[in-house]
Formats: structure tokens, C-alpha cells, sequence
């Protein structure tokens, strides 16, 4: 095996150091034969030796401390992709209708109540409601958005001689108001001096406006 080697080592050495014209140029002329020839492929061998043992850890050592900014601009073109700018403006749109379907605030509820009234004597019903403050869970008070409940007693007024056609009317508001009502009980019943009688319980939804949000 090493016979081989050195026979090949010689034939390479001949082949690029040999000087036309001589069959046995001496050791000198050989070297300035081979300068011209290896010294580029020195030059060669020398740069992919820096670039992979200095110049490609280093950059691997770059690329590791600045992956988490590549993950996070990559997650930002990919929402850009999934989010134009038109449909983002519509985002917005459609929260700032949702907000104004809520009220500001728990204690605005009463006031919303009085106006409701209201409204509901506009149908040709007289209304007593009334709210309770709303029932928090442990998980309740990291939401912004909270349901008052309240509780209501409905009767026509004597002006009234469609009662239950108003009725349907009414509830129909309910269902359509600007404002997020939830029905969570309806009970109708019939009354022989005052006619029919309307038990609901339902519930609004509000800004939480507690301490912590507030801060």
C-alpha cells in the first residue's frame, strides 16, 4: 500500500515539475517549476480551510443567537400574509361596533334599565326591572367584559288592546337592540283583572370596571 502511494506521490511530483527539454532537471529548477503551480492551489486549500474551520462556525454561532428574531419576523410576514391591511381596517371596524354594543361601565346598567322602561312603554307595556351586581367567578376577573344580571315584571298598559302582538314586538327589540341582551327566562302567564303577565330574567353585557382594570 505504501509502494503505491509513493509511486503515485513520484509520478504527480514528475508530472509537475518536469522541465521540457531536461530528463533529470535538478532539485532547484523542479521548485521553480512547481511555484506558479501550487502556490494557487495552496491559496486554494488555505481559504476553504479558514472558511470552514473559522469563518462557517462563526456565522452557525450568528445564525443560533439571532434565530428567535428570524422566528418572530417570520411570524410577522406570515400574519401579514393572513391579515391584509384592509382586512385588519375591517377588524378594527367590527371591535370598535362590538364596544359600543356593551355597556361602559357595570354601573351604567341602571340608567340602561330606566331607558328600557321606556322603551317598553313605548309597546304599550308598563316595566319594573331591576339589576344585581354581577357574580364573579375565579377566572371572571382577568375578562374585560362581564353580564349584569337583572330581572323584570312586564303588564299592558289598559291602552293597550293587543297585547300579545305588541308582545312579539318587544321581544323582538330585545333580540335587535343596540345593546347585548341576553333572555335567560320568559314566562308569560294570564291574569283575569289585569291580563297577561310577563316574568323575564336576563342579563346585559358590561365593561368590567373594577380595581384591576382600572389600574
Amino acid at each position: 500500500m505504501s509502494s503505491d502511494f509513493t509511486r503515485l506521490f513520484r509520478n504527480v511530483w514528475h508530472l509537475l515539475s518536469d522541465v521540457p527539454g531536461w530528463s533529470e532537471p535538478p532539485l532547484k529548477l523542479r521548485i521553480r517549476r512547481l511555484i506558479p503551480i501550487m502556490l494557487p492551489i495552496g491559496l486554494i486549500l488555505a481559504l476553504l480551510g479558514w472558511s470552514f474551520l473559522v469563518r462557517q462556525p462563526q456565522i452557525n454561532r450568528v445564525r443560533i443567537s439571532y434565530s428567535p428574531l428570524v422566528a418572530l419576523n417570520d411570524d410577522i410576514n406570515q400574519l401579514n400574509i393572513e391579515c391584509s391591511d384592509q382586512r385588519a381596517g375591517e377588524l378594527v371596524i367590527e371591535a370598535g361596533e362590538a364596544s359600543r354594543m356593551i355597556l361602559p361601565s357595570i354601573e351604567a346598567a341602571p340608567e340602561y334599565l330606566q331607558d328600557l322602561r321606556k322603551t317598553v312603554n313605548r309597546y304599550g307595556w308598563l316595566a319594573t326591572f331591576k339589576s344585581y351586581e354581577p357574580v364573579s367567578g375565579p377566572t371572571d376577573e382577568e375578562t374585560p367584559i362581564t353580564f349584569v344580571p337583572a330581572a323584570g315584571k312586564m303588564i299592558p298598559t289598559r291602552e293597550n288592546r293587543k297585547p300579545f302582538p305588541s308582545l312579539l314586538e318587544l321581544l323582538t327589540h330585545f333580540t335587535a337592540s343596540a345593546n347585548r341582551i341576553d333572555l335567560t327566562r320568559l314566562a308569560i302567564g294570564v291574569d283575569e283583572k289585569t291580563g297577561p303577565t310577563v316574568e323575564m330574567n336576563f342579563q346585559i353585557a358590561s365593561h368590567r370596571t373594577d380595581e384591576k382594570t382600572a389600574q
